[in-house]
């Protein structure tokens, strides 16, 4: 089957593109290795209009609006994309697929620190998802490394559940909303450090601490897990072969209507180049990359 638009991803972008898409009348296929992206991973949303509660739960009602349309969901990741005549062919383990058009969709993964024992300890201490792994901390002590929104709202989460939290951040303020940071005052159980890098996790079997360096001091917290939240990467590896232009940081560049420097292809939320990344910016680029393959088109 040639699909009308192929929309690679399923988070807040890939789903919302869907549902638009499949409104307007065309022939739609999600491909993506899961559900959410990296929206699952939010603590809690406090932004979204209308609707306070989990990433998670916010991301499954996504999937079931979506439900709703005659949309091919296609589990599978995408090893790359070629254009063939005036067709697109997405290549993935299982199979070609043929397209007129391609919404990228893809995000972001989280990055890491690359440092002594982070990935020897990872599940087993370090952890890039307070969602998914805070409830294994109940009463312990825990420390979060970063200092931005997703940073300081794991770190409020685990001050209700952690019996301490320290949160560790190199910078000499911390880059998150007013709110989180009136809220984080708030927390006798929560402890910030300043100009810290970490340099170290310590353990063997499981996390015990982690070492820091604070203006050219050494020192040592001792902990019973880490939370991991120091920003993402795009997922841009598989757009090579089409020569999709990115920006020095990998992130597509897009114009106000998604559109990519390829004719036909169109970009949405975190992948992109737009620098405010959160689940209402990303749903409604969603909605414009949509609308933009429809005109294509039609054209």
């Amino acid at each position: 089957m040639k699909w009308d638009v192929a929309i690679i991803g399923a988070g807040p972008a890939g789903l919302t593109a869907g549902i638009y898409a499949a409104r307007s009348g065309l022939k739609t296929i999600i491909i993506s290795k899961d559900i959410g992206g990296t929206a699952n991973s939010i603590v809690a949303i406090e932004n979204w209009p209308g609707y306070k509660g989990s990433g998670a739960e916010l991301m499954k009602r996504f999937y079931e609006h979506a439900r709703d349309y005659d949309i091919h969901f296609a589990v599978s990741e995408v090893n790359s994309l070629k254009k063939k005549n005036n067709l697109f062919i997405i290549k993935t383990p299982k199979e070609d697929i043929e397209c007129k058009t391609i919404i990228i969709a893809t995000g972001s993964e989280r990055k890491k620190l690359k440092i002594p024992g982070e990935e020897e300890l990872l599940g087993r201490g370090v952890s890039y998802c307070a969602t998914c792994d805070s409830f294994f901390f109940k009463n312990k002590i825990v420390g979060v490394i970063g200092g931005s929104d997703c940073a300081t709202g794991s770190a409020l989460a685990l001050s209700d559940i952690a019996k301490k939290v320290y949160l560790i951040y190199r910078g000499e303020k911390l880059k998150c909303e007013d709110i989180n940071m009136k809220n984080l005052e708030k927390k006798e159980n929560v402890q910030i450090f300043y100009n810290s890098f970490p340099i170290k996790v310590i353990g063997k079997e499981k996390v015990e601490g982690i070492e820091i360096v604070k203006i050219k001091e050494k020192s040592k917290i001792d902990l019973d897990g880490i939370f991991i939240e120091i920003g993402s990467t795009p997922l841009t590896e598989f757009t090579k072969e089409l020569k999709i232009k990115i920006n020095s940081d990998n992130f597509i560049e897009v114009n106000s209507d998604m559109e990519t420097s390829v004719k036909g292809v169109f970009a949405c939320g975190d992948v992109t180049n737009f620098k405010l990344k959160q689940v209402v910016i990303s749903a409604s680029q969603g909605a414009i990359a949509a609308k933009s393959a429809g005109e294509f088109l039609n054209k």
